[in-house]
């Protein structure tokens, strides 16, 4: 499928009404192939599958309260009035409880909001970042490109997660911290790809006549070049929302958490617990674990489909 239209000029139209008439086609072609794609994702096994899953760790990180009876924080007791601590898991904790007698479940629910909330954050700074860098570069190319790649490059050179260490300990574990140094660790990758995107719609007849049209740059970067990559762009964004809980969760296991240790937190409480798995207290490191891994296959499934229904 295409979204390029015939830039030939009408035979009686000025050259400007021409080019409106070629936009306007263009659009409503975008729009039809839209909702072929949006009707063909629909039906596609893999995004409903992992559409599920995201959805249920959004309500479960909006409405925590309705997913749970025990407070996060909370001190588990039997009808006894007895403490439960590290307890396996039961009618009273479904998963458990910890070191500490608190509910691994209610830990668990509660423990989604701080990655769904920092885990998007970061992705949409990086892909709006990466993606103004690789659309520049792409469409100016020479020098501006030059720099800015080696500098991408050079970024890319170091190991993401030390990078992230060395930023934070020298900022400070808090949360915009951690927020801006994961977007800052995403840019480099969503603008490589973003680039070599543009650099292949730049050579093609549309951009040439837009040129020929006399229409600015920014004009042709945005109104021309933009919506012909914005599935790459939103391909990117699924993927390294996937990468980005992984890092949240372990710069919270390294105790870069940037909250109260005792705040519910995947990463935090995998950290706290892991070392009584050898004493055959297992729970309560290993439902805060499956609950990360199973969010970021959610959020690798849906990933999937759009790409292979973009390339369809």
């Amino acid at each position: 499928m295409t979204t390029k239209s015939d830039q030939s000029p009408t035979p009686d139209g000025s050259p400007e009404q021409s080019g409106e008439a070629i936009r306007q086609a263009a659009a409503a072609t975008r729009r039809q192939v839209r909702r072929e794609q949006r009707a063909l994702l629909l039906r596609t096994p893999g995004f409903i599958v992992g559409s599920v899953i995201v959805l249920f760790w959004i309500l479960t990180a909006v409405f925590p309260e309705l997913f749970t009876v025990w407070g996060p924080k909370e001190t588990v007791v039997d009808d006894a009035g007895q403490t439960l601590l590290r307890t396996p898991p039961n009618s009273t904790a479904w998963f458990g409880t910890d070191r500490l007698a608190r509910d691994v479940y209610s830990r668990v629910v509660h423990g989604s909001r701080p990655i769904l909330i920092a885990a998007p954050a970061a992705t949409l700074i990086a892909a709006f970042i990466g993606s103004l860098l690789g659309l520049i570069t792409g469409y100016f190319r020479g020098w501006v490109d030059e720099i800015v790649s080696r500098l991408l490059e050079a970024i890319l050179s170091i190991p993401s997660i030390l990078l992230a260490i060395v930023i934070v300990f020298t900022f400070g574990a808090t949360n915009p911290v951690i927020i801006g140094t994961i977007g800052f660790l995403f840019i480099p990758p969503i603008a490589r790809t973003v680039r070599a995107a543009t650099l292949a719609e730049a050579q093609l007849d549309y951009v040439t006549a837009a040129r020929m049209r006399g229409e600015r740059s920014l004009f042709i970067i945005s109104r021309e070049i933009f919506p012909n990559v914005i599935g790459v762009v939103i391909v990117e964004v699924t993927v390294r929302l996937g990468y980005a809980i992984f890092t949240l969760a372990t710069l919270a296991f390294l105790g870069l958490s940037g909250g109260n240790v005792t705040d519910p937190n995947w990463g935090v409480d995998v950290a706290q617990n892991y070392q009584q798995i050898v004493a055959s207290v297992w729970w309560p490191t290993v439902f805060p674990a499956l609950a990360i891994g199973i969010l970021v296959i959610g959020v690798n499934l849906i990933a999937d489909s759009i790409e292979k229904v973009l390339k369809s």
